[in-house]
């Protein structure tokens, strides 16, 4: 049916195909899940909730990460979970208050802003331009609507 040259066409073509398959799937489907990250108790610091939707990033966790936030910031969990490649050399500051009105909230709501330092690496082609990779400085806004409830994340950026 094909002589010796016609199989190794065919041969290469399909071995083509088959990388060049194999090379969208990693591009576009979401990255694997490389572990469980435990959800901090109801309890948890502001610290302790920034640290365990870091955890989470970096594991591809995405149930915990989007756990970490409210409701409404969900969505920035879902993406920042997809693109990220790794979070590495974590450092979580010690969170300071804010006034709830600031961020649009009102009492008897808390807010709390948590400093961060990590060395960001995004996934190939899913960097939006916005952040660069490398060290990055950067803060995350948690909220709760009092003492007895759990902090959560909604907002983030460096100020």
């Amino acid at each position: 049916m094909f002589s010796g040259r016609g199989r190794l066409i065919a041969l290469t073509a399909s071995m083509l195909v088959l990388i060049g398959a194999a090379t969208v799937a990693y591009l576009l489907l979401p990255p694997r899940q490389t572990s469980d990250v435990a959800r901090p108790a109801l309890d948890a610091t502001p610290e302790q909730v920034v640290t365990a939707y870091l955890d989470a990033l970096d594991a591809h966790d995405c149930d915990t990460a989007e756990a970490m936030m409210t409701e409404s910031a969900e969505d920035s969990a879902t993406s920042w979970c997809k693109d990220v490649a790794s979070l590495t050399d974590v450092v979580v500051g010690d969170h300071f208050a804010e006034r709830p009105r600031d961020s649009g909230h009102s009492a008897p709501e808390e807010v709390a802003n948590v400093p961060v330092d990590f060395n960001l690496r995004w996934r190939p082609f899913h960097n939006d331009g916005s952040m660069n990779e490398g060290a990055t400085t950067w803060g995350y806004l948690l909220v709760r609507d009092s003492p007895a409830s759990p902090w959560r994340i909604f907002d983030q950026g460096t100020g």
